[in-house]
């Protein structure tokens, strides 16, 4: 559907990050722990003060979850 550009294997490394909000990080990351969804990184607090934490879909985008 992205013809006549390629689709790169997901071992490339990643171009681009999507970030949900979500009320609760910790609570988000259970669920998703629960699922059987592997964490990158995370829960944490980084110094601009946005708790958040990420992982890998199985199309190998990154997500970043934030609250």
């Amino acid at each position: 559907m992205i013809a006549p550009a390629r689709v790169a294997h997901p071992d490339t490394g990643s171009r681009l990050q999507l970030t949900l909000s979500v009320d609760d990080v910790d609570a988000m990351c259970k669920e998703l722990s629960a699922r059987g969804v592997t964490l990158l990184n995370g829960p944490m607090d980084p110094p601009w003060g946005i708790r958040t934490a990420s992982f890998r879909d199985p199309g190998g985008h990154i997500w970043e979850i934030a609250q």
